[in-house]
């Protein structure tokens, strides 16, 4: 179980569990034993009352009858029973034994002894027995008993009423611990909105309104966060001096390698490779600014505003070789991206579709409430199976047959993914040749 969530929540269920079984094992015990305390001190009181009538009566057994009048002896089998017998084996019993006895011990038994007995009818009985030596030197054995019936009936009925209770109380306990696990939880769910809303922003995260157990971890985390910073922003200036470093070596070369054609000298295999060289250039400048720009939460683009524009200009360059390109964009469509670098994307997709369709480019999109769509297709040869994902390595070109240094597409995947975006390319079931999609965040500011 690797959630800290998890982790507490289960831990306090378990907990709650044992808590509750002992809890609910040990009040019912208490309860239990309570109760029968109160039943064995009635049956107490009543072998008193019998031991009273037996001395007032000696033992005779109509004056005993008449002295323990309660209805309770009074009617067979009721549950409820007294019996004497003395040392002659006289025995007088009570008229709820009918033809009966109780089957207790007749050995001498000075204290009181309490037993469970099966009684009349099969009854289970707790029976209280004592032997009494009366005035004149009489000994009996006097034993009451009564039925434990009512006694177990309350028992369950406590013990149920008890589970039901303290089944409420877990559900409760483990409802305040998922409750509790939340709300300490609740500082590391706003750690990790925070470090995501700074980790491409300057500042540091606000040590002193974290608990003190996470200010430690805070203070790590602005540190290896400052750190991160330190490394991109010199990482950027080492790219950067490289490329100017490269850039003004690159334009003496061509400017010799122009004068050597110009003389008639065959340098084209050297010319193509200062644009290569140049191509790459331009990929490092547009990285590193998309890196930086990405960084910007507020950079927008209107969709419709740009690829108005790029529509225009690519259908007056199709139109000098007959063909066309159709736009359909809806309108209020903003993506989270630099508008100079989206109408790069684009504009290099565009190129793309200019180079390889017949008749028709196709420039549309669509918009979900978190992300938007833009695609480029046209009705050219396409792309041969597999050759998707070769279209964006750096300098590879699937054809020879057409101009380019095969940096374009690499750059538009660049710029994509430098936006936390994606780049894909299809067959076009509609126009039959390459479909590429872009899909960028959509700004907040989007209808």
């Amino acid at each position: 179980m690797r959630s800290l969530r998890q982790r507490a929540v289960a831990g306090g269920a378990i907990w709650a569990t044992v808590v509750v079984l002992a809890g609910t094992n040990a009040v019912g015990n208490y309860l239990e034993d309570l109760t029968l305390s109160r039943f064995d001190e009635q049956l107490a009181a009543r072998h008193t009352q019998a031991v009273v009538a037996l001395a007032n009566t000696g033992g005779a057994s109509e004056a005993m009858l008449d002295q323990l009048d309660d209805p309770v002896y009074q009617r067979p089998f009721s549950g409820n029973y007294w019996q004497a017998i003395n040392e002659d084996g006289g025995i007088v019993v009570s008229r709820s034994l009918a033809d009966s006895l109780l089957p207790v011990s007749t050995s001498p038994a000075i204290n009181p002894v309490i037993t469970g007995v099966e009684g009349p009818a099969g009854q289970n009985l707790r029976a209280l027995s004592r032997q009494m030596t009366l005035d004149d030197g009489a000994v009996w054995l006097v034993t009451v008993a009564s039925s434990t019936e009512a006694l177990e009936a309350d028992q369950a009925g406590l013990r149920q009423r008890l589970n039901v209770s303290f089944a409420l109380v877990g559900l409760l306990a483990v409802a305040g611990a998922f409750l509790l696990v939340i709300f300490t939880l609740r500082p590391l769910s706003q750690l990790r909105k925070d470090v995501i809303a700074r980790k491409d922003h300057e500042g540091q995260l606000p040590v002193e309104s974290y608990p003190q157990e996470v200010q430690a971890l805070v203070t790590d985390i602005n540190t290896l966060l400052d750190r991160n910073r330190e490394i991109v922003s010199r990482s950027r200036r080492q790219t950067v001096d490289l490329a100017h470093a490269l850039k003004t070596p690159s334009a003496v070369l061509r400017n010799e390698l122009f004068e050597m054609q110009q003389a008639g000298l065959q340098v084209q295999k050297g010319i193509n490779a200062l644009d290569r060289l140049d191509a790459q250039l331009k990929r490092s400048f547009a990285r590193m600014k998309a890196t930086q720009d990405s960084a910007l939460e507020g950079s927008s683009t209107d969709l419709n505003v740009s690829l108005s524009r790029l529509g225009r200009a690519f259908s007056a360059l199709a139109k000098r070789t007959g063909r066309e390109v159709i736009t359909d964009v809806p309108p209020d469509l903003h993506a989270k991206i630099n508008q100079i670098d989206f109408e790069e994307i684009i504009g290099n997709l565009l190129d793309n579709a200019l180079k390889w369709s017949e008749t028709v480019i196709q420039l549309t999109a669509d918009a979900t409430p978190y992300q938007i769509r833009i695609i480029v297709e046209d009705d050219g040869p396409g792309m041969a199976e597999g050759g998707g994902d070769l279209a964006f390595v750096s300098g590879q070109r699937l054809d020879e047959s057409k101009p380019g240094t095969g940096l374009g597409l690499a750059i538009a995947s660049d710029l994509v993914i430098a936006y936390q975006g994606a780049i894909e390319v299809q067959r076009s079931v509609q126009l039959g040749g390459a479909r590429f999609v872009v899909t960028l965040r959509r700004h907040a500011g989007s209808d």
